[in-house]
């Protein structure tokens, strides 16, 4: 038995739809993530991939401790050779200058700091 008209209509933009909603990736929400309370005295600047022992911050080249700290975005420590790409970071450097500490900022952190004098 064949449908009529208004009835095929109707079902064919029912099935587009749900075809269309299955097709559709839904938006991602923004991670805002929470900003870390990181030291007053930590320095800011922009970090290379780590290689060899060193890294290069905003230019200049510093050796890491032995027992150098990385954070990544999340809080989580990582060795320093998971870094794969250039990042905004906050970082200390201990009494011989080797840096010590290092957090790589997540999106909103890095906003704030680059609104701090």
């Amino acid at each position: 038995m064949p449908l009529d008209p208004i009835t095929s209509a109707i079902v064919s933009s029912i099935i587009s739809s749900v075809v269309e909603g299955i097709l559709t990736p839904a938006p991602v929400e923004p991670a805002m993530g929470i900003i870390r309370n990181l030291p007053s005295e930590s320095m800011i600047g922009d970090m290379l991939v780590p290689q060899d022992g060193q890294v290069r911050i905003s230019g200049k080249t510093y050796p890491l401790s032995p027992g150098a700290v990385v954070r990544n975005e999340f809080n989580m420590m990582i060795p320093s050779m998971m870094v794969q790409a250039p990042a905004k970071v906050r970082f200390m450097t201990d009494t011989m200058g080797f840096v010590h500490r290092i957090w790589i900022l997540s999106a909103a952190e890095a906003q704030l700091a680059s609104q701090t004098p």
